[in-house]
């Protein structure tokens, strides 16, 4: 078992304003396997995303926007998303309060 504590990580405040910590970065966590925690801070937009692997999200408070295409999808707290690898999006938070959540990138096994 492995246990990374929440407070002994270092929280990365990018270069848009999202803050993220990365549970497993350099530690084992399992093949293609990626876990950390973000904060979204109100008004903030993230640039466009694709990852190779699914992504997963579980939102711990507030409220996060994705614009996938066309299309805008709203989670709230307590809400789950997944977005499939290789779907590019943007994510946003155009609300008053910061949203909080936990992903999880997960590779696909090979076919």
């Amino acid at each position: 078992m492995v246990i990374r504590e929440f407070d002994k990580l270092p929280h990365i405040l990018r270069p848009d304003g999202i803050e993220m910590t990365d549970f497993f970065n350099g530690a084992p966590a399992g093949a293609g396997v990626h876990m950390g925690y973000g904060v979204f801070p109100p008004g903030i937009v993230a640039p466009p995303a694709v990852h190779q692997e699914d992504e997963y999200a579980f939102i711990l408070s507030g409220t996060i926007k994705a614009k996938i295409g066309n299309k805008v999808f709203e989670a709230k707290a307590p809400s789950a998303t997944f977005i499939p690898a290789g779907e590019e999006h943007i994510s946003f938070n155009d609300g008053g309060e910061e949203c909080r959540l936990v992903w999880l990138l997960i590779e696909r096994p090979a076919l």
